[in-house]
């Protein structure tokens, strides 16, 4: 029975809820909570992507999709705003923002080809894998030599005397040896047939079974791996089988269980789970690059320090924002973007992030760059108006400006994010 819930980020699910018609059992909620557990001493929090509350767990700002071992599905979309609850809407957003992801957490993925027109997150991931499977038949299966020891009728290959000595000592007829054959059944395809076989028990979509099944036809003289960690050791690295590098990756996060995320365990069947600051910060950086296609757009930079005298210490505070754009024009004007995946209230920014951002301002501008502004880019928001913080430097009856920080909103759902940002810099 298909079991598939969908929620926000931050939402809560309880025993005995009915969501989307589908009743949540205590083994439900107990798998969930074991999984926290689990993931309790690792290199995230208790908490990070769910938290326990009293008869139920809650969602917290990773989204993506996981799967308890009782079979409920569980799809955890973007938190965007309460005038925007349509999970179909929600659904195909949080896809656009997904294809522009390259790199979360250290894993290099492509993702460009998420079709946003499935309904299902978990059928949508099986079907990237599919299709990086597709590629790979299209190419050939890779085939290569395989060392083989087998007890034979005639001698092939390199005798094993200690193993001749211990199988054949009576019947010496056979020949106990070792020896290379040219076959498919090497650690790359077994790794893609293991994941196929999982994900045929895993998928509920007609259409996904089906292509499976197709897939594995192709597969027939392959071993499934029981001990997929170490055969993905064995896989090489040679370049003409390059093709094959997409599937694996896919393969290590459907087989290890390890999503984009660090946690640990054994209770859940399945998670792929996103940091959606991550996602955010993505998805504004690529449009930031259209946006501005005749200025430099850099991501992530770590050029400068919070203090002078750094001498490679780490006590120095490497600043590392998350967009820089930098004009091409003698001016060399320099905006400075970081995103917040954060629903602002009332009570506005954070004084951390307002903190952050003044340095970002006065350190670059002590470095002779010509910073005009910073910015603190933020979804949309119903309770808390755009506005500019300044700060000037007074001295000999004239003042300087010493910090502009803008906080400004992107409408996700609108067609024009890029006029959007372009509006947002504006004075470059």
């Amino acid at each position: 029975m298909n079991r598939t819930i969908t929620i926000a980020e931050y939402d809560r699910i309880h025993i005995n809820d009915v969501l989307q018609g589908i009743k949540i059992t205590q083994k439900d909620i107990l798998e969930l909570r074991n999984f926290i557990d689990e993931s309790n001493g690792e290199i995230s929090s208790l908490s990070e992507y769910l938290k326990p509350i009293r008869n139920g767990v809650q969602a917290n700002n990773y989204v993506g999709v996981l799967q308890t071992k009782s079979g409920l599905t569980i799809e955890i979309l973007p938190k965007i705003s309460r005038t925007h609850q349509n999970h179909v809407e929600v659904k195909k957003l949080f896809i656009r923002m997904l294809r522009t992801v390259k790199q979360i957490n250290g894993k290099s993925f492509d993702m460009s080809h998420l079709s946003e027109h499935k309904n299902n997150v978990l059928e949508l991931f099986i079907s990237m894998f599919i299709s990086e499977v597709d590629r790979i038949l299209k190419r050939g299966l890779k085939s290569d030599y395989i060392t083989t020891r087998s007890n034979e009728t005639f001698l092939k290959g390199k005798l094993l005397l200690q193993q001749q000595i211990q199988h054949n000592s009576v019947n010496k007829a056979k020949f106990y040896t070792e020896f290379d054959e040219f076959e498919v059944d090497g650690a790359e395809n077994q790794i893609i047939k293991t994941t196929l076989t999982y994900l045929l028990s895993l998928s509920h979509e007609a259409k996904n079974q089906r292509l499976i099944r197709e897939q594995l036809l192709c597969f027939e003289n392959v071993n499934v791996t029981y001990n997929p960690p170490v055969t993905f050791q064995l896989i090489s690295k040679k370049r003409q089988f390059s093709y094959y590098e997409r599937a694996i990756k896919w393969a290590e996060i459907f087989l290890k269980r390890k999503s984009f995320t660090s946690f640990k365990g054994s209770s859940l069947a399945f998670a792929l789970l996103f940091p959606m600051e991550a996602i955010f910060e993505a998805y504004i950086a690529d449009k930031m690059k259209r946006a501005f296609p005749d200025f430099k757009v850099g991501t992530q930079e770590q050029q400068y320090f919070l203090f002078d005298g750094h001498g490679g210490s780490k006590s120095s505070y490497r600043l590392r924002p998350d967009i820089i754009i930098r004009s091409n024009h003698e001016s060399g004007n320099v905006v400075i973007v970081d995103t917040k995946w954060k629903l602002l209230k009332a009570d506005g920014p954070s004084q951390s992030d307002l903190y952050q951002m003044y340095a970002y301002f006065t350190r670059y501008r002590h470095h002779s760059e010509t910073v005009v502004k910073v910015i603190l880019l933020y979804p949309k928001s119903d309770h808390y108006g755009e506005r500019v913080f300044k700060s000037f430097n007074f001295s000999d009856n004239q003042s300087d400006l010493e910090a502009k920080i803008e906080v400004k909103y992107i409408d996700l759902f609108s067609n024009n994010i890029e006029s959007q940002l372009q509006n947002i810099v504006a004075d470059f």
